[in-house]
């Protein structure tokens, strides 16, 4: 029995090592004649390293043989033929304000610490987050602070206490704000899980369940179990969102990018939630809008924050860019981005990126991914995360990223890394994006031909003098890769993530020159002038 694998380990020239395994019966030893397909012919061993020209096919045997029976040949195909990737810098699209994630060193609802200097200096420089998400407590505001939502007492909101039914303080999360300011967090993004219990039907953080989950059709006749938003209190809601811009503000000195009304909003959940329809978060879009302008507040507003099929997504959205005033106070589009991976133009991925992309693109509205998670704590899951970013980018011209937890105490399929400093393959290729397209780069246009498995990106940043190229290979072989393009730089600095590798400088490689992918990889070229 014997078989043969080929691995393309180098270009320029282009060199493949072979690998027979071979057994025999009697274990007699074992001779290698081998053809490798360009006239060369020889005796050798079981594994053999050759060089060969470029832009060609190649049929590689050898014949495995004890000298006793007749010779058993083996045979296996390679190519030297590049993947060509286009790439014009003079065709731009949107402008990147992002990458980050959700969270803390642990969950909020677990004992802390929640934050080390450690942590966060690998998040802001090591990985080069620069978005962090938030929610807002729903322990901010247990009680109403006064009866007049005009009338905004900062004082009497409650910072520190717990109350029963209740998963965290403020406090909890200040300071790991505090930390991540000083490292040089560049936005900071809130979402709200749930109003104050008061201001809610059911008076509950969640649905008053144990464990269940459901998408209720929103009712305009609720009743005391209903898990929704009572509709006199929009102003004293707007109220509980000032307040706590203005109290970030106070404590740790950041001033909150932008704020979303609901966190997933049509689902009713056995945690802190609460469910609206298109019409009712197009309500509160204009009174919490107005609010904030009538504050004299910058932070921007952004829904839906939804997760599921199409429609449903649609159906939050649309009514608020119908409308022309709360639209004026809607800044961003915002979805969530799970089982989305499609890599090419034709998946049912790409099409729903490009149909949410063209619903905000009208009227200016940039779209956002703010939570995804699920991909295994493999490196195929790695991989896959990769794909589902690079689809986001190119067809739903996200301009920002946002995993959902950064860390949890034990990693899992929810996390980049654990509390202990564990990171997974998912952090490395996070970081393939992360550290090196940095918030003001412009994506440009970069094609690589179908079927090739390479999935390329690529971004210039003015202000920076800088050029980012991401290449994919989700293929089980290297893929020899040349660039072509007016004005790339001549010389750009690779960082690879792959089986073996995590995130490694491989060091300076020459744009005119064959580039190598090693499978399964994740490749970043990176040059600032």
């Amino acid at each position: 029995m014997a078989f043969m694998t080929a691995s393309l380990i180098k270009v320029n020239p282009f060199s493949y090592k072979f690998i027979v395994t071979a057994t025999d019966q009697e274990l007699d030893p074992l001779n290698f004649t081998w053809d490798f397909g360009e006239g060369t012919v020889r005796t050798g061993r079981a594994e053999e390293t050759f060089d060969y020209g470029p832009g060609k096919d190649y049929l590689v045997k050898v014949k495995v043989s004890d000298g006793k029976s007749l010779p058993k040949e083996v045979t296996v195909s390679i190519s030297t033929q590049t993947v060509e990737v286009a790439i014009d810098l003079t065709k731009r699209f949107q402008t990147m304000e992002g990458f980050g994630g959700f969270g803390a060193m642990k969950e909020y609802w677990a004992p802390g610490p929640y934050t080390s200097d450690d942590f966060v200096n690998t998040l802001i420089n090591d990985m080069g987050l620069t978005i962090l998400r938030d929610n807002i407590p729903s322990a901010f505001e247990a009680v109403n602070e006064n009866n007049d939502p005009f009338v905004t007492e900062l004082t009497k909101f409650n910072i520190t206490t717990k109350p029963a039914g209740h998963d965290e303080t403020v406090s909890d999360h200040l300071d790991h704000l505090r930390k991540m300011k000083a490292m040089g967090l560049q936005k900071l993004i809130v979402s709200i899980w749930s109003p104050s219990t008061w201001m809610k039907d059911n008076n509950l953080v969640g649905n008053g369940t144990q464990s269940t989950n459901s998408a209720p059709a929103y009712t305009t006749a609720p009743t005391p179990g209903t898990n929704q938003l009572r509709t006199d209190m929009y102003n004293e809601f707007a109220e509980r969102c000032v307040a706590y811009i203005k109290i970030i503000k106070n404590e740790t000195g950041i001033d909150i990018y932008a704020l979303s009304i609901q966190n997933e909003p049509r689902f009713s959940q056995f945690y802190a939630s609460c469910v609206y329809d298109g019409n009712a978060l197009r309500d509160v879009m204009k009174v919490v809008g107005k609010r904030l302008v009538d504050e004299g507040l910058s932070t921007k507003l952004f829904l839906p924050e939804d997760v599921g099929w199409l429609q449903g997504i649609e159906k939050m959205t649309k009514p608020t860019l119908d409308d022309p005033i709360a639209r004026g106070y809607a800044d961003i589009i915002a979805v969530h981005g799970y089982d989305l991976d499609g890599v090419t133009a034709a998946s049912t991925s790409a099409q729903t990126w490009q149909t949410m992309y063209a619903w905000g693109s009208p009227y200016g509205k940039p779209l956002w991914m703010t939570e995804t998670s699920g991909f295994d704590n493999t490196h195929a899951g790695a991989i896959k995360l990769a794909k589902a970013m690079y689809t986001a980018i190119k067809y739903g011209n996200i301009s920002a990223w946002v995993h959902w937890s950064l860390s949890t105490t034990t990693l899992d399929a929810y996390s980049l890394m654990s509390s202990s400093g564990e990171k997974s393959k998912r952090y490395y290729v996070s970081k393939n994006f992360y550290k090196y397209i940095r918030p003001g780069a412009i994506r440009a246009d970069a094609v690589a031909p179908d079927g090739s498995n390479v999935y390329p990106l690529v971004f210039q940043h003015g202000p920076e003098n800088s050029t980012t190229i991401i290449l994919i290979n989700d293929a089980t072989s290297g893929k020899p890769v040349r660039l072509s393009g007016a004005n790339l730089p001549a010389q750009m600095t690779m960082y690879v993530t792959a089986v073996d590798e995590n995130a490694k400088d491989i060091g300076v490689v020459n744009s005119a020159d064959v580039i190598l992918l090693p499978a399964n990889s994740v490749a970043t070229l990176y040059r600032k002038n």
